[in-house]
């Protein structure tokens, strides 16, 4: 058949973007991605504190059939969140999933606790990318890492697991100013939150 599908030659990769080299493949490719994307609104403050003047006349006269129209103010963008689950099987090899899920857990940890520069003593900022023409990149941090142990070799070495993983969208992430004496730019550029 000419329409067959073929199997992605490609897989979804997760990798660091403040350690080169520090990345895990997709065992098998997820079958489906979850991406979030929240709209916040909120009811204005002036609404909340109907005066009885204007608010109240306007809405006046016809037995309290007529209501005020519900207005909505927009508070800010917010980044996507992204969840994707990772697969490892290393049964049919009896091999161990232990360094696959440990790569996620690095990304998932503070890069350098002991480090004075405190951009270091933070967790990865990483990027999801699955191929040059298919989903865009996602430059993110982990928010959250769940990993199930589905089997075991007799041992007691996983040979099967799957990692849930839960991404916060960020193109960068918080730079503190450096400490003592070098700090004006980058006093500038981390800014006033």
């Amino acid at each position: 058949m000419s329409n067959a599908f073929s199997p992605a030659t490609v897989k979804l990769t997760i990798a660091s973007k403040d350690e080169p080299g520090v990345q895990v493949q997709a065992q098998y490719n997820p079958k489906e991605l979850q991406v979030d994307q929240t709209v916040p609104w909120k009811k204005p403050d002036s609404a909340n504190q109907t005066g009885g003047g204007a608010a109240g006349g306007s809405g006046g006269g016809g037995g309290g059939g007529s209501k005020q129209p519900m207005t909505l103010e927009f508070t800010g963008a917010e980044g996507r969140t992204m969840t994707v689950e990772f697969l490892f099987d290393g049964y049919e090899q009896n091999r161990s999933i232990a360094g696959q899920v440990g790569v996620l857990e690095k990304l998932a940890s503070v890069r350098n606790p002991t480090e004075k520069d405190e951009n270091k003593r933070r967790p990865h900022q990483c990027v999801i990318s699955w191929g040059a023409s298919g989903l865009p990149k996602f430059e993110c941090v982990i928010e959250s890492l769940s990993t199930k142990y589905t089997m075991f070799s007799s041992n007691g070495t996983p040979l099967r697991a799957t990692c849930t993983v839960k991404l916060k969208e960020a193109q960068a992430v918080d730079k503190k100013p450096a400490p003592a004496g070098g700090g004006a730019a980058a006093g500038g550029t981390g800014g006033s939150q």
